[in-house]
């Protein structure tokens, strides 16, 4: 037979309460509640006092009854575009991984949805209508994109992981692609190359564009052509196409140097490479953004290649960490840059990366 938990079950009567909080650290209910739910006029001692004691005693929060006292769905949405291979991307694998780990902190939950690029708006709509959602992530802008537009009308808080032309406006958390590329360009041809391939990404989206116009700008800074530079699109996401753009860049016997937008692509490009009679190293220099893919492997090519490293992992939990200073402590929006490591081959000069980057031994 089913047992019936009533409001007189063991399960009820064991349960604790913020009555029992209150009770035990002699404060009131209100200000028991507060510091559970992370507001400001709460003092840090307070806060972590009551927390520590909330954990110790097992209290479990009812989350209708929080909705109620906070207006909060403690959930936060990631609405995605769903084109082919988006959900198989590694790059968004590795971000939403460190959005999921970082929830769990502030005792949210991820509310995911997907549709097609023309509906991502009219999606946004509905939840904000519906407030199932205390805000919002936003992945890939695009220059001047709608989604964000909406949401500054609308008045929402939400965080981009990337920047486009409005980041003054909003949250967002990026890498520095103009000047990570910017940076790579100028040490190749510090070190004599005099046509480089950039294998970049897909620049209907605004990391694409910026790293296109930050190696165009590592060009006229050293005196450089643009004809110097030859760039090569992978259409979104970066996979599967490592090997027949290298192929096509290789085609120029002029090409000295390969810059890669992803370590996806460099990896695939290997073969490309070795097919041609070329020599990483001796007759062909290549650089790469590397993301720290956990599922790519990298040690073949370390010592060999160059690297510009910066973790996406932690981009997740920075999405987090900067939509919750809205949320929670109804902060305004603000920026966070990830810090870049370059990783250098031997030999190749170093003069050319600025103090804002760190450099590692290869």
């Amino acid at each position: 037979m089913p047992i019936n938990d009533g409001p007189n079950s063991s399960k009820d009567q064991n349960q604790v309460t913020i009555k029992d909080l209150a009770r035990e650290l002699e404060l009131s209910i209100t200000t028991i509640s507060r510091a559970l739910n992370g507001y400001s006029d709460v003092g840090a001692k307070t806060r972590d006092r009551v927390q520590k004691a909330a954990r110790e005693m097992g209290y479990t929060p009812n989350r209708n009854a929080q909705r109620l006292v906070t207006q909060r769905s403690h959930s936060i949405g990631w609405i995605k575009g769903d084109g082919p291979q988006h959900f198989v991307d590694p790059h968004f694998v590795e971000v939403f991984a460190g959005v999921l780990r970082e929830v769990k902190h502030y005792d949210y939950d991820v509310v995911f949805a997907s549709g097609a690029q023309d509906e991502l708006v009219a999606l946004f709509d509905r939840y904000v209508r519906d407030q199932s959602v205390d805000g919002f992530i936003l992945e890939l802008p695009r220059p001047n994109d709608d989604r964000i537009t909406y949401l500054l009308e609308a008045q929402q808080p939400f965080v981009v992981h990337g920047r486009e032309e409005r980041s003054d406006k909003y949250a967002w958390v990026d890498v520095d692609n103009f000047g990570m590329f910017e940076t790579l360009t100028k040490i190749m041809l510090d070190a004599g190359h005099k046509k480089i391939a950039f294998i970049n990404g897909d620049e209907h989206y605004s990391f694409a564009v910026e790293r296109r116009r930050g190696a165009e700008r590592g060009l006229e800074v050293m005196g450089a052509s643009h004809d110097d530079l030859v760039v090569y699109n992978a259409v979104h996401p970066m996979v599967h196409a490592g090997y027949q753009l290298t192929k096509k860049a290789l085609e120029d016997p002029d090409v000295t140097s390969i810059l890669y937008s992803s370590a996806v692509m460099a990896v695939e490009g290997q073969a490309a490479i070795a097919s041609s009679g070329r020599e990483i190293g001796r007759d062909i220099e290549i650089a790469t953004m590397d993301d720290e893919l956990r599922h790519v492997d990298l040690n073949s090519l370390e010592g060999q290649i160059s690297f510009v490293r910066s973790p996406l992992n932690e981009s997740g939990h920075a999405l987090v960490r900067q939509l919750m200073k809205q949320v929670q402590k109804k902060g305004p929006p603000e920026g966070e840059l990830i810090p870049a490591r370059f990783s250098l081959r031997p030999n190749l000069p170093r003069g050319q990366i600025p103090a804002q980057f760190e450099v590692e031994d290869a």
